[in-house]
């Protein structure tokens, strides 16, 4: 579970995340949605301690951001949008260094890293170096560093960004079998489709402020006959970067 308690970060003049309070379930999948500019990233990277609060605190997995920062980043994995790899290295070298960070042994990494190559159907290229790959193939091999200590939470930034329609249903349904599994999951995206279609439930940010913070089929209820563009558009006013 992740609590936000008027988690704030400001950055001179400009608040980017303003007295953020929600709390964000284990055993759920939740959208983290709102306009360019709105405050997600800078939201995410005070959740990965990126970035320190400038008011205000969280926990994630009971861990407070300000007094255990270690064991927050022992209890995430973490995907950001712009991921990058050691292009040098094959794509288990690369998850043996990740695995090692996490403090696994060489068996446990390769016993918990095949299963979800093979899943998204990279096996084969595990061998290969990183520069190598696409964008998508690189995805999938930080999807499967992040996953390899089985953390209780998980922040993900644009996950689908370089799949393919299989790929992106592949990590769909490994998604929504984490989160059936008791796994504390953040999904932040502009794909509403995308979204929609694996979260139950939604935070809206806009202007760095709280919009909406509950569960989407009630957000669907308050707007009958809307589709979630049209309702994330009311939300954050302007309708920008939908």
């Amino acid at each position: 579970m992740i609590t936000l308690d008027h988690l704030t970060r400001r950055f001179g003049n400009t608040t980017a995340v303003d007295a953020l309070t929600a709390t964000i379930p284990a055993g759920a999948i939740t959208a983290l949605l709102g306009p360019n500019g709105a405050g997600k990233t800078t939201t995410l990277n005070l959740l990965t301690t990126l970035l320190e609060p400038s008011d205000g605190t969280a926990t994630v997995a009971g861990c407070d951001l300000r007094t255990d920062g270690a064991g927050v980043r022992r209890a995430i994995g973490y995907v950001p949008e712009h991921g990058t790899v050691y292009e040098g290295l094959t794509a288990d070298e690369y998850l043996e260094l990740a695995g090692r960070i996490r403090g696994l042994s060489t068996a446990e990494i390769t016993a918990r890293a095949t299963p979800l190559l093979e899943r998204f159907e990279v096996a084969d290229a595990r061998g290969n170096r990183l520069g190598t790959f696409s964008k998508g193939m690189r995805r999938k091999v930080l999807v499967t560093a992040a996953l390899l200590h089985r953390p209780p939470v998980l922040l993900l930034d644009e996950p689908m960004d370089g799949l393919d329609v299989r790929s992106q249903k592949t990590l769909a349904e490994l998604l929504l079998e984490l989160a059936a599994g008791g796994a504390c999951i953040v999904y932040s995206s502009h794909i509403l489709q995308q979204v929609e279609e694996v979260v139950s439930r939604v935070l809206v940010i806009h202007q760095g402020k709280l919009r909406w913070d509950g569960a989407l089929a009630d957000l669907r209820a308050g707007h009958e006959g809307a589709g979630l563009r049209d309702i994330f558009l009311e939300l954050t006013g302007d309708g920008v970067g939908a």
